[in-house]
C-alpha cells in the first residue's frame, strides 16, 4: 500500500488529534508505517520561532507540508490533526504533497467549547488570548477565514 497524507482540519478541541491517534493505531495493526505530525507538538519544535500571525500561521502549515512531503515519499503515513485556517495553505497542502487526503473534523462550537482539552476557550473567555482561531468570544460564534 502506498503512503498517505491524511490532513486532520477543524476547530480547536473538534477532535482532531484523537483521530489521528486512532488512524495510526489503524495503521500500526495494518503493519503500516504511520506517524501522528501534530501541529501543536511541531510547533514545540520546527516551529517554536514562530507566533500566531496570519504570516506565522502560513509558515507553520509551510514547514509542516515539507516534512509530510519526506515522510510520504519515504512510504510514511503522515496523519497531521492541524487547525490550518487558512484554504490557500491547504491548497498549498494539496498541491505539494503526494497522496494528499483532507478532512474537515467537524464538531459544534458547543461541543468544543465543553470539551476544551487545553483550556483555550476559557482562556478567550476571559481575554487572556486574543487570537485563538474562529472562536469570537463576544458573538459565540464562529469567523470564517478565506
Amino acid at each position: 500500500m502506498q503512503a498517505v497524507a491524511i490532513w486532520l482540519t477543524g476547530i480547536p478541541g473538534s477532535g482532531k488529534t484523537t483521530l489521528a491517534n486512532l488512524l495510526k493505531e489503524y495503521f500500526q495493526k495494518k503493519m503500516l508505517s504511520a506517524i501522528v505530525l501534530d501541529g501543536d507538538e511541531m510547533r514545540k519544535t520546527i516551529s517554536k520561532d514562530l507566533g500566531f500571525s496570519p504570516e506565522d500561521r502560513k509558515e507553520h502549515n509551510r514547514r509542516i507540508i515539507e516534512v509530510v512531503k519526506l515522510m510520504v515519499k519515504n512510504n510514511i503515513t503522515a496523519i497531521i490533526p492541524i487547525i490550518s485556517p487558512y484554504r490557500e495553505t491547504r491548497g498549498l497542502a494539496r498541491k505539494e504533497i503526494p497522496n494528499f487526503v483532507e478532512v474537515y473534523v467537524k464538531a459544534s462550537l458547543d461541543t468544543c467549547m465543553k470539551r476544551d482539552p487545553k483550556g483555550l476557550y476559557q482562556k478567550a473567555k476571559n481575554g487572556e488570548i486574543t487570537n485563538l482561531t474562529d472562536y469570537n468570544p463576544h458573538m459565540k460564534s464562529l469567523r470564517i477565514l478565506k
